[in-house]
């Protein structure tokens, strides 16, 4: 049965030009529930931007600054030089001063993507931290936080 089952695509795959080595790849990369190294750091690089600039907003010294004008200082910086070279180390990339514009468009692009929303009112409400949930946690903040469906055992970073 199982010959018959797989019969389609085995010769499929032996018809065509694949390489075996890159398909079994593929099919092992999207197996539920296994995270690579690289798509955590690719998920954790959108969740980091949203909290720095979030902090950045906050800050008093930044009070009357707009958006692109924060962003900019702190892709200019060697805060973030640092940052973009630890999250991008597993795709080979390094911070480029050259490329200033383009990092300044890459972190308004994921702070004003839709489906960042959720965590742009988050780290508004935590001050640009992530809350591990607690026994002593601040039960507003902790109660706000659930009623929108956040998960509530995120690491802290503070």
């Amino acid at each position: 049965m199982g010959k018959n089952k797989w019969a389609e695509v085995v010769e499929y795959l032996k018809r065509s030009n694949r390489d075996p080595k890159k398909v079994l790849n593929l099919l092992k990369g999207n197996q539920k529930g296994i995270e690579t190294n690289y798509t955590v750091s690719r998920s954790s690089y959108s969740l980091n931007v949203v909290a720095v600039i979030t902090q950045k907003i906050m800050d008093p010294k930044n009070k009357g600054k707009n958006l692109t004008h924060i962003i900019r200082t702190w892709a200019n910086s060697k805060d973030f030089e640092m940052f973009y070279n630890l999250m991008k180390v597993k795709e080979k990339k390094t911070y480029n001063k050259s490329k200033l514009e383009s990092y300044v468009k890459q972190i308004n692009d994921i702070w004003t993507k839709p489906n960042q929303k959720k965590w742009r009112e988050y780290f508004k409400k935590t001050k640009g931290y992530l809350i591990v949930k607690e026994r002593t946690h601040p039960t507003e903040v902790m109660q706000e936080i659930s009623n929108k469906g956040f998960h509530s055992s995120l690491l802290k970073i503070k």
